[in-house]
């Protein structure tokens, strides 16, 4: 008998009061904030991908999309968040299995003839879900 591959669901980030940021129709979540992975759905969770960082520089806000690289949800991960087009702004993502939760930490790399640290901020990250589906 030839085993199929499962059927999956591939969400967004919803939008959750206090947790996540909304910006051109992309939910962003908050650094240092935990997200359980049940708000999202029930379903068993198989991979979590970055899509887009929310920034803000000199009270501008702006957003670069990352490349969509899915990362496997298994134990433990962190995850490093950087993009080519800002490398100045980098972050870890922390998805525990276990607990199911995840988090999001802003790690500001600046250099000071590019960015002043004190008008610049990582402020959200978009990810998308993806769950397995009951079969």
């Amino acid at each position: 008998m030839i085993k199929s591959l499962p059927l999956t669901l591939t969400l967004p980030m919803p939008a959750i009061d206090e947790v996540t940021l909304a910006h051109q129709g992309l939910n962003y979540l908050r650094p240092s904030v935990v997200l359980d992975f049940i708000s999202v759905s029930p379903n068993a969770l198989l991979f979590v991908t970055p899509v887009a960082v929310l920034f803000a520089s000199l009270g501008v806000v702006g957003h670069v999309p990352l490349r969509r690289i899915p990362v496997a949800v298994s134990g433990r991960v962190t995850y490093p968040i950087s993009t080519q087009v800002l490398p100045e702004l980098r972050g870890k993502l922390i998805i525990n299995t276990a607990s199911r939760k995840l988090k999001f930490l802003e790690n500001q790399v600046v250099k000071p003839d590019e960015f002043a640290p004190s008008t610049s901020q990582v402020i959200g990250l978009a990810l998308e879900f993806t769950f397995q589906q009951p079969e």
